[in-house]
């Protein structure tokens, strides 16, 4: 059979091996891409949050070379505003607390600082949506921002963009 001439497009139509590279080997992803899977495609993924992203610390507070949209999208039909989780995102170098209960868009500038990320409770799994306005993920970490006791305890990554993660 003819390969499709622009199944290249679509995810869901890539080979297993094309779709599989860098952070989408990850198996909390649902759907990912970037510019290694589809060429000229911007860092975009998509996870579902269920009761066992509640285990950890969180990721740890970094900033991103390229601007960045992280999306919580509740899954209850009947409320979709609603997440029917609580998750905490922390903003600027005073790491400000945000309590996030409902739907809800969150925009961060190029090289701002942001997180410790934690996702507190879930009654319901929701939809998490992170995309970089860049081909690939960039990620600058700062383990020192947290106290010492926790660094080990949350996810810290350190990616510069350059290679397959």
């Amino acid at each position: 059979m003819e390969e499709s001439k622009y199944r290249k497009y679509f995810l869901n139509e890539l080979k297993p091996e094309e779709r599989q590279k860098g952070f989408g080997k990850m198996p909390a992803m649902v759907v990912f891409t970037d510019d290694d899977i589809i060429k000229g495609s911007n860092y975009f993924s998509v996870m579902i949050m269920g009761e066992e992203a509640t285990k950890g610390y969180g990721h740890g507070p970094h900033t991103h070379r390229d601007a960045e949209v992280l999306v919580a999208l509740g899954t209850d039909m009947d409320n979709p505003r609603k997440l029917n989780a609580v998750m905490e995102i922390c903003m600027g170098p005073e790491m400000e607390s945000h309590i996030i209960t409902e739907s809800t868009i969150v925009y961060i500038p190029p090289e701002f600082i942001h997180c410790p990320f934690r996702i507190l409770s879930v009654e319901r799994p929701f939809i998490f949506i992170q995309a970089q306005y860049a081909g690939k993920l960039t990620e600058t970490s700062l383990k020192k921002m947290v106290a010492e006791e926790l660094r080990d305890k949350m996810i810290f990554i350190d990616t510069d963009g350059s290679s397959e993660e």
